[in-house]
């Protein structure tokens, strides 16, 4: 897994055209998108903010961005890549309501978002809610099913902290970034070929050895 953490604007300013490149020959413009922040904390007067975002373009190492801060440099082609209705692409998340609260503190407002948790649920798993964890250990491989083992309460108080972030924490959001791009794209794959199958149904035919 490829991880690019910075906070210089001239690297995100890199990393997205290269993003933008691969998007451009990619017909479906799917980028999985993960906002880290502490959950355990907020108030009115002192808000979450978002250390992310994460974002998973197709063929490319995952990007995260330290909290804001006045460490950080501004990027305008960052701002761009989140809040252009212009550039056609799908973001994929999960449970992405207060992720959008959150982003929208640091003016990233995010556009044509799929919230997976609204679009497909594992019928054989018979929890009332289901996690991430949950919907890529169905989809992509059961291995997914442990993907937030070892990261608890402790862990995600610390989002919080001045940079630069553990490596344990730097894996846990690309690997939830790009859990959401491989779960969509899939998703994606299986309802255009459903749709397809109606539109042109299959002839009969024999065998095709």
């Amino acid at each position: 897994m490829k991880v690019l953490y910075t906070n210089a604007a001239a690297s995100v300013e890199e990393w997205i055209t290269n993003a933008e490149a691969s998007l451009d020959s990619s017909a479906r413009k799917i980028v999985g998108l993960d906002v880290e922040y502490d959950k355990l904390s907020g108030t009115y007067f002192n808000p979450k903010k978002a250390v992310g975002p994460a974002i998973q373009p197709p063929d490319g190492p995952s990007w995260g961005r330290p909290a804001a801060s006045s460490l950080v440099e501004d990027s305008p082609k960052e701002e761009d890549i989140t809040s252009s209705p212009l550039k056609w692409y799908t973001f994929a998340g999960f449970c992405v309501a207060e992720d959008r609260t959150i982003l929208s503190r640091s003016k990233y407002y995010v556009h044509n978002v799929k919230d997976i948790q609204a679009i497909w649920r594992d019928p054989d798993n018979r929890k009332r809610t289901q996690g991430l964890k949950d919907v890529a250990g169905a989809i992509i491989d059961p291995i997914y099913f442990e993907m937030k083992d070892g990261f608890g309460r402790a862990e995600h108080r610390m989002w919080a902290d001045p940079p630069p972030l553990p490596p344990k924490h730097l894996e846990y959001a690309a690997r939830d970034a790009y859990a959401t791009y491989e779960v969509f794209r899939r998703l994606d794959v299986f309802e255009r070929g459903f749709f397809s199958l109606f539109k042109h149904p299959e002839k009969k035919r024999g065998r095709d050895w």
